[in-house]
This record gives structure tokens, sequence and C-alpha cells, in this order.
């Protein structure tokens, strides 16, 4: 059997068929691979003669009338081929047409989507993207630093707030108050811890009171906090907060 590739068409002499008008027949290949080719429309227009390829690209075209005729081979994604036979009466022609791709493999698109927010986090969100005077941590921060303690990393990552650790427990502090006596020579105020007032989920578990026994933040693993807040200053305390009794900021924790 002759090959045609791309436009040309080959034929062989003819010989003796039982059918009547002469016939053609063969496949449908890719050019470069050479692999079959299912679904192509081999056709004589002006005959309004067909035939569609089969899963092996093979494909018969009978009772085709003695003279030149244009055979043309199309199908979706590949450059359609045309050209010029010449039949006689009762020619049996073999020939394999070799098809170019023309569709263009499109690059890979890597397609990233932010996971949704919980609606227990929107307004840490909002407060964070706003940038109103807080000091953030994100859920990404606290899985990068998994192994260590929560005060740990409060006290790497929170400007402004100092750690005071007592055996394994730690309290947040977010200033100095005055407390009366202590071990000044002249009978005045010594400086204290001022612990700041802490937020757990939207209730305040500490709200500052001197009376009250300051919370332990290790006592909340990295593991199970998804978001922290803290605010140095009252100005800057979202309103629905303000009835804090610390004067020395607060820290709102957010759990997974």
């Amino acid at each position: 059997m002759t090959r045609c590739a791309l436009i040309l068409l080959c034929g062989l002499a003819p010989v003796t068929v039982l059918a009547q008008g002469a016939s053609l027949r063969g496949r449908v290949l890719t050019d470069s691979t050479e692999r079959p080719i299912a679904g192509v429309v081999v056709a004589i227009d002006e005959l309004k003669l067909q035939a569609v390829s089969d899963s092996l690209g093979n494909f018969t075209l009978v009772g085709i009338k003695p003279g030149a005729q244009i055979v043309t081979a199309k199908k979706i994604g590949f450059g359609a081929l045309a050209t010029r036979v010449r039949f006689a009466a009762k020619d049996a022609l073999e020939a394999d047409f070799l098809m170019t791709p023309n569709a263009q493999a499109l690059p890979d698109v890597k397609v990233e989507t932010k996971a949704p927010v919980r609606a227990k986090l929107v307004d840490f969100e909002e407060r964070r993207l706003a940038g109103n005077g807080g000091r953030f941590v994100t859920q990404a921060e606290l899985d990068k630093r998994a192994w260590s303690t929560t005060s740990d990393i409060i006290r790497t990552t929170v400007p402004g707030v100092e750690v005071k650790r007592s055996g394994r427990e730690a309290i947040v502090v977010g200033g100095r108050m005055q407390l009366p006596g202590g071990a000044m020579t002249n009978g005045g105020n010594a400086p204290g811890d001022c612990p700041a007032a802490i937020v757990l989920d939207g209730i305040f578990i500490y709200q500052g009171d001197p009376t009250e026994r300051p919370f332990d933040i290790n006592s909340l693993p990295p593991g199970i906090i998804a978001g922290i807040e803290y605010y140095a200053s009252a100005a800057s305390i979202p309103a629905r907060y303000n009835g804090t009794r610390s004067s020395c900021g607060l820290m709102i924790i957010w759990t997974r």
C-alpha cells in the first residue's frame, strides 16, 4: 500500500473489483506518530460520497465515478486534507492520509483557592486586614511553631508583650501598675505586673481584676488555637470588648 502524506494521495495500479465504479480504501493516521485517527470524514463532495474512519483509522469509499475527483479528509482538531485523484472505471485504490493536529496543548494552570473563613473568625480577619492597631498571630504562624509553647510564640511574635512564667504556667503582661507598699525607701508605691485581660472565643475569662487569678496561656496549646489578637491600649480595643477592667491591654484568643 502506498502512503500519501498531508494533501497528497498516491494510487496503485487498478485491479478488477466486483462493485460498480471505482473504490478507495485506506487508513487515516497522525503525521508524527502514525497512530490511527477515528472519526475522520473522508469524502468526495461532488459525488456526495463519504466514509468515516473507524477506531483503527480504516475507511472505504465505493461507487466512485471515473474521472478526476477531489478527495477530502476532515476532523475537528486536525488540518483538513484535500487532493485531486483520477479514477478509472473499476479502479481499486489504496492510500493512507497523514493528518496534522492543529489543536494546541494548553499549559497546566495551577488554581489556588482560599479556604473559606470560619464564622467565628470573621471578625478576627476583618480586624487583621483593617490594621487598626492590633497585633495578630494567624493559624499558619502557629502551625509553624506547633512544637513550641503558646507563651513562647506570643513572646516572639507579639511586640510589646511580656510573658511571665512560673513553672509551666505563663501569663501575658501588658504593663506595670502601682501597688501599695513595697521595698521603696521613700515609702512610696512599688511597681507590679499588670496582666492583660483575656477573651477566649468572644467571652471574657480574665478581665484584669487584680483580685482574680490571671489566665495561664499555656493551658491552651498552639494546636488548638486558630488566631490571637493583642491590643496594647484602651483606644485600640474593639468596642465590643471595651468593658475590660485592665489598663494593660487585651488579648483575644480564638480556638479552632
